[in-house]
């Protein structure tokens, strides 16, 4: 199990999550990626957050959290900016193959 330490805290894999979005853009260029996701201005790799804030951030209370890639896959093309996901990192790295993310080294609340 791959753990990340910050400042904040000791964080196990499937207690981080991405938020991610499909790119308005991709209905009119199809030279745009097909999704959005939060970055920092430290890294360009999907910024990681633990799970159980963003479940509970008044700020992300539109977005659906995924438990798995068959979810995720059947939720992915009507999720936007104003109606995100919420996908843990073992299902990223399962669904997409993604396997960088950025971690910042202190997260506010």
């Amino acid at each position: 199990m791959k753990t990340y330490k910050t400042s904040t805290g000791v964080y196990a894999e499937q207690e981080l999550a991405i938020v991610i979005w499909r790119n308005p853009k991709t209905n009119s260029s199809r030279q745009s990626r097909f999704l959005e996701t939060m970055t920092s201005e430290n890294s360009r790799f999907p910024m990681a957050f633990p799970l159980e804030s963003l479940v509970r951030n008044k700020n992300w209370s539109q977005a659906t959290k995924v438990s798995d890639k068959e979810t995720l896959y059947d939720l992915i093309s009507d999720t936007e900016r104003s109606r995100p996901l919420i996908v843990p990192l073992p299902v990223a790295r399962e669904a997409f193959g993604w396997e960088d993310f950025y971690i910042p080294t202190e997260y506010t609340f």
